[in-house]
């Protein structure tokens, strides 16, 4: 177990590697979404790698291609539908990851800083979707008011005529 301040310094270094895809998806103009899925399933086959370290590594190896199933159902969901799939999914592999993996049996082979770094990861990201995804629908609506007042008045004016 690791103390307060390494939980710290751990859980910042995956809010910065969170910030660094922030910066890659803004730079790249690409869905926060998108990205983020990809990141999630990423972020999930990193723990079979881990388990093929562990003592009973077969155990493992397929409990946690079970995990990247899962969460790569999630991503590939809000790939081609709702982004809200990986925000959920990212909040989940993070409650997972500290559930199974820092508290639970998974502490065996999976190192305690890792998890700490994929939890601050994945809140960050999770939030960031949120937030884009919230932001894009009030942007959307708010484009979508002026159509609707100028196709209004253009209604009036040809029934007018």
């Amino acid at each position: 177990m690791l103390d307060t301040m390494e939980i710290a310094l751990f859980a910042g270094l995956g809010v910065l590697f969170a910030i660094g895809l922030i910066v890659l998806t803004r730079w790249s103009k690409t869905r926060p979404a998108l990205l983020a899925a990809y990141a999630l399933i990423a972020v999930s086959f990193l723990y079979v790698g881990f388990a093929m370290r562990a003592e009973n590594s077969e155990t493992w190896v397929g409990f946690e291609m079970t995990a990247v199933a899962f969460f790569g159902t999630l991503a590939g969901m809000s790939i081609v539908g709702s982004p809200w799939f990986v925000v959920v999914g990212l909040l989940l592999h993070a409650g997972w990851t500290l559930y199974e993996h820092y508290l639970g049996a998974g502490q065996a082979f999976a190192p305690a800083p890792a998890v700490m770094a994929t939890i601050g990861f994945d809140v960050v990201v999770a939030l960031y979707v949120a937030f884009m995804t919230l932001r894009g629908k009030k942007d959307d609506a708010q484009a979508a008011a002026p159509g609707r007042k100028l196709a209004a008045r253009s209604q009036n004016r040809k029934g007018a005529a």
